[in-house]
């Protein structure tokens, strides 16, 4: 249960797949790399390299830890075992968790002084209570506050560690997130930015169409983002072109639908399908920017209308039996 809920820590996962990556390139074998690169960061590294030696594929290997490698990790080193561009695959995905956790450290900074004033909203105001009522009072309405909301945390956090990547509360997960305004587009343009690129890899590497938007569909990490590529895909027919997929999806602007029938026609698929995933690239900086921006604010605007409640739930208790006079 443990294991479940702690994780892989994301700066040492991007430490593993950026060793993995650079010792592969370097014609390493695959089990050695492995056992190599998890020392002093993986201790399962040594059973995973004795899993490759038994015939086993790395991909293979990382699914069989579903609470240390995301299905997006997994899909993202299928892609490469499928392309034959494994090294270059793991360094991609080495670079994405860099860019996340840099992400999540500029995260938490902002966030701090938003965190500190609402906990400071909780437990200041009521110190009244303490002196009037005493202790018992005070920490009735203090924990009262802050306990249910960590407890909520917690177990959604639990239920998402321990869920299936592929289960119904992933997807639900997912779904919800999709139609929260702002953050919706972003992880939606976050996923079809995977998708891209894993579908220019493929295509480059000679994969058939078909096959290559399935096995991409798969490395999108979005549950609700691949049940709508799945969906175009059985609707339109396998015979079908990977614009036609993409178009019947309804989730691609027309710049890169374009870029995508232009490559078609002209038999530059990977070159295309490559702009493609750097134009998405963009526009999903761009908007986490602006929710890099606007989070912080509205986190401090939210404490605000807390303290004020706080403050007139205070007066009105203090100077209400005065008025009553």
């Amino acid at each position: 249960m443990l294991q479940w809920l702690s994780g892989f820590p994301l700066k040492k996962k991007t430490i593993f797949f950026r060793q993995l990556s650079t010792m592969i390139n370097s014609a390493l074998s695959i089990d050695r790399a492995v056992a190599t690169a998890g020392i002093g960061i993986l201790p399962q590294s040594q059973r995973m390299a004795q899993r490759i030696v038994a015939g086993n594929s790395l991909s293979q290997c990382l699914a069989a830890y579903p609470h240390l490698f995301s299905e997006y990790e997994v899909a993202i080193v299928q892609t490469g075992e499928t392309s034959g561009t494994l090294d270059t695959q793991l360094k991609v995905l080495a670079g994405e968790l860099e860019q996340t956790y840099r992400l999540m450290q500029t995260l938490s900074a902002k966030m701090f002084y938003p965190i500190f004033v609402a906990h400071f909203a909780v437990f200041i105001p009521p110190i009244v209570l303490l002196v009037k009522d005493g202790p018992q009072a005070y920490f009735r309405v203090t924990l009262g506050t802050i306990l249910p909301i960590y407890l909520l945390i917690g177990v959604f956090t639990a239920l998402y560690r321990m869920g299936s990547n592929t289960g119904t509360f992933r997807y639900l997960i997912d779904t919800t997130l999709a139609w929260v305004p702002v953050l919706g587009g972003v992880l939606k343009i976050l996923a079809l930015t995977r998708f891209v690129r894993a579908l220019a890899h493929l295509v480059e590497a000679g994969t058939l169409p078909y096959h290559a938007y399935q096995v991409a569909a798969r490395a999108c990490g979005n549950s609700w983002v691949r049940s709508r590529l799945y969906t175009s895909y059985r609707q339109v027919g396998q015979d079908a072109r990977l614009s036609e997929w993409m178009q019947q999806s309804h989730l691609f602007s027309p710049t890169v639908l374009s870029l995508v029938a232009s490559g078609e026609e002209t038999g530059q698929m990977g070159p295309m399908v490559a702009k493609a995933s750097e134009l998405l690239e963009m526009d999903y900086q761009s908007k986490v920017n602006l929710i890099m921006t606007l989070l912080p604010v509205l986190m401090l605007m939210g404490v605000g209308l807390l303290v004020g409640f706080r403050v007139y739930r205070m007066m009105m208790d203090t100077y209400a039996p005065l008025f009553q006079m």
